[in-house]
């Protein structure tokens, strides 16, 4: 976790008592899974470390050094004494309890920010502070729509996180977030409970370590997971929040072409050092990203199936559909689109220059009926039918 110690109050601004439940309820149901996991004998060692530790340390922030030195000799001496069998699931429960404790303080962070109403550091709270300080709305528009940031993603073989235990603690925040709903019936308060529970169990019969040294494929991969559980859905709420808070203070949303925020990637191809790292593996990895994009977007695309049931049309839009209904006729074979993400990415053989809506040139792989890989091609369809919905009233009806 980052350092959040700077968005804390003083204690006496906000009640700390939910944290305090969420904390007790993790670790009331790590204690049970360890009970059922290890037994009663070494959950009960694994007790009373915990007590000595928390003791010691409540001892010394009351300036009792003797009495806090003399618990944490004590804890130590048991530490000693106890064999290896005994120690690695000690150290692993307590390495639980503060990983769980972590998921209840970030869930806390979210969930008083709420409660306040505002966020000190949103993009709504930033342009409006520098508007009161003098800054001009229209020098706030170009300067934020000309900015660009680039974030260059590496695979750090350092993570110490399995992606399996990523997803176990998100989904664990996620039911957490769902237990503080007020209107829930008691049946389903257990069942979030119950969830939880399992998840709890299967976070502990989850080895944490990696048995085999990673590969720089293997490392990719890990990045990659990055993009896909958290950057592909948190840049573009960043970025229409971005454009909300535009719109509030300077009368303009953010441009649909406009991309402040640009990726960029080492993975699979630091090759600082690594003998490992070679012209095969880069275009390993380069071809992992292509697939996990195409991935992304297909998923993308078959939500927007449902969500553009629009029984009407501009005239562009109409175009653009004859023409893909037609293109489609003259297919000599119909792949799923599985195998089509797959053989776009194998089969690329030639190259076709296209205009991006902001005047740049892009570049398109076509295959046969003309699989496109660059974003321009995925971009058009979607201005072409949001422009449409938008002129709804002057549209033609579908057939």
């Amino acid at each position: 976790m980052t350092d959040s110690t700077d968005d804390y109050h003083f204690a006496e601004d906000y009640s700390l008592a939910p944290l305090i439940d969420d904390c007790n309820l993790l670790g009331s149901l790590l204690d049970d899974c360890l009970k059922s996991e290890v037994g009663t004998e070494l959950f009960n060692k694994v007790e009373r470390i915990r007590s000595l530790a928390q003791c010691a340390a409540q001892l010394q922030s009351k300036h009792d050094q003797g009495a806090s030195r003399m618990l944490s000799q004590r804890m130590a001496d048991e530490l000693m004494n106890m064999s290896l069998d005994e120690a690695m699931p000690l150290t692993r429960a307590l390495g639980h309890y503060l990983g769980l404790t972590s998921i209840a303080e970030l869930h806390h962070r979210v969930r008083r920010a709420r409660a306040e109403g505002k966020n000190p550091k949103s993009c709504d709270e930033t342009f409006e502070r520098l508007i009161t300080e003098g800054v001009d709305p229209d020098d706030l528009y170009h300067e934020m729509t000309h900015q660009t940031v680039e974030i260059v993603l590496t695979a750090h073989p350092t993570q110490v996180n399995r992606r399996t235990l990523q997803y176990k603690h998100s989904k664990i925040a996620a039911l957490l977030q769902q237990h503080d709903r007020p209107d829930l019936i008691p049946e389903e308060r257990d069942q979030v409970l119950h969830d939880i529970m399992r998840e709890i169990t299967a976070l502990w019969q989850t080895d944490e370590l990696r048995r085999q040294r990673p590969t720089p494929v293997d490392e990719a991969r890990g990045g990659l997971h990055v993009v896909e559980q958290s950057l592909w859905a948190a840049v573009p709420s960043f970025l229409r929040r971005l454009s909300a808070a535009l719109k509030k203070h300077t009368g303009r949303e953010l441009p649909l072409n406009a991309t402040p925020i640009r990726f960029g990637s080492w993975m699979g191809g630091d090759r600082d050092g690594n003998p490992n790292v070679t012209a095969k593996t880069t275009h390993h990895v380069v071809a992992l990203s292509r697939w996990m994009a195409a991935d992304l977007y297909l998923r993308e695309v078959d939500v927007l199936r449902f969500e553009l049931s629009m029984s009407q049309c501009s005239d562009a839009v109409w175009v653009m559909a004859t023409d893909i209904m037609e293109d489609n006729r003259h297919r000599d074979e119909v792949l799923d689109a599985h195998a089509e993400k797959l053989h776009m990415f194998t089969h690329a053989q030639q190259n076709d220059a296209t205009k991006l809506p902001d005047g740049k040139q892009g570049t398109r792989h076509l295959r046969g009926g003309g699989v496109a890989l660059s974003s321009c091609v995925c971009q058009q369809p979607c201005i072409a039918c949001l422009s449409s919905s938008r002129d709804s009233a002057h549209a033609a009806v579908l057939p």
